[in-house]
């Protein structure tokens, strides 16, 4: 490959990468998908306490598609309901997070 064409397929790569990047960009502004994740330890507390709210034991089955359902409606309760809102009205969380479960289960 001459000088020419590498330059050409380097500059080719870099245009491609840059309006691929630009438009991954304005993806993520356009629909809102930056979201402010709840503190990590937060998020695992969630999911543990929706995974065990049943006081029987539960087949391993069960427990794998409750933990889906449960980070499933985490997931899209974060979108709706931001951690600000979280730390002031825990009762307005869950009714959220409740109709996210039906929805994902």
């Amino acid at each position: 490959m001459d000088r020419k064409k590498k330059i050409a397929s380097i500059l080719g790569v870099f245009i491609l990468g840059s309006v691929s990047g630009h438009h991954i960009d304005d993806l993520v502004e356009k629909y809102n998908l930056e979201i402010d994740r709840y503190p990590i330890k937060v998020e695992h507390s969630i999911i543990e306490n929706c995974i065990s709210s049943y006081s029987k034991p539960l087949k391993r089955s069960h427990i794998e598609n409750k933990k889906e359902v449960c980070i499933c409606a985490l997931d899209k309760t974060e979108l709706e309901y931001d951690y600000e809102s979280f730390q002031y009205n825990t009762s307005g969380f869950i009714e959220v997070f409740e109709s996210k479960s039906r929805e994902c289960g």
